[in-house]
């Protein structure tokens, strides 16, 4: 990650658009690349490191590779609450036959952070097992990224975004993560303060 930054960008919402159908590839695009730059900055802030530098600011110089349009309908219910989100992290995990998760890192960002990690290896299976169970909860699919020893996603649901890295390399355990980042006006407001806080994670 290329340091950090004191303010999250807000993202002009434009649901109506692609309810319709009218939003175009590039502008989708463009739309992805802020939420992945977004929540990146946002845990790089509050201390949370993904796979070293792996969760950079700039997804195509990086290796991030834009999902194509998908079919299914976007989310359009209330929220998801935060503890609705780590529901859905405990049921894609576990019916792909992974966890329990680790303890859980504390944040100043109450509602506004839903982490779930693991230290075990993930398998191909487990791994396409997993982002089907997740797509089927509502998250879509928008970026994918694959390097030695790395592969990761970025989905998003509602105003979550959620990057999903696991991580196996040789020597070390197995790193599994997922972290969801809710970009409510409220939400960025108090990611400002906790980076101008200096929050850590406990």
């Amino acid at each position: 990650m290329r340091g950090t930054e004191s303010t999250v960008e807000p993202e002009p919402e434009t649901a109506s658009d692609e309810a319709n159908g009218a939003e175009t590839g590039a502008e989708r695009g463009t739309r992805n690349r802020k939420r992945l730059k977004a929540a990146a900055v946002v845990l790089a802030g509050l201390g949370f490191i993904v796979g070293g530098s792996l969760l950079d600011p700039d997804p195509e110089p990086s290796g991030w590779v834009a999902e194509p349009a998908s079919s299914q309908s976007p989310y359009s219910g209330p929220g998801p609450t935060s503890e609705q989100v780590t529901a859905d992290f405990e049921a894609a995990t576990t019916a792909a036959g992974l966890g329990p998760a680790a303890s859980p890192r504390s944040f100043m960002a109450p509602g506004c952070l839903a982490p779930w990690e693991s230290y075990e290896h993930v398998s191909d299976a487990q791994w396409a097992a997993l982002q089907g169970n997740l797509t089927s909860r509502q998250w879509q699919l928008t970026q994918r990224l694959k390097r030695p020893h790395t592969v990761a996603s970025s989905l998003t649901k509602g105003t979550w975004h959620l990057m999903v890295v696991h991580e196996d390399r040789p020597g070390s355990r197995g790193h599994l993560s997922l972290m969801a980042v809710n970009s409510t006006p409220a939400c960025e407001e108090a990611f400002k303060k906790a980076q101008a806080a200096g929050t850590q994670p406990a």
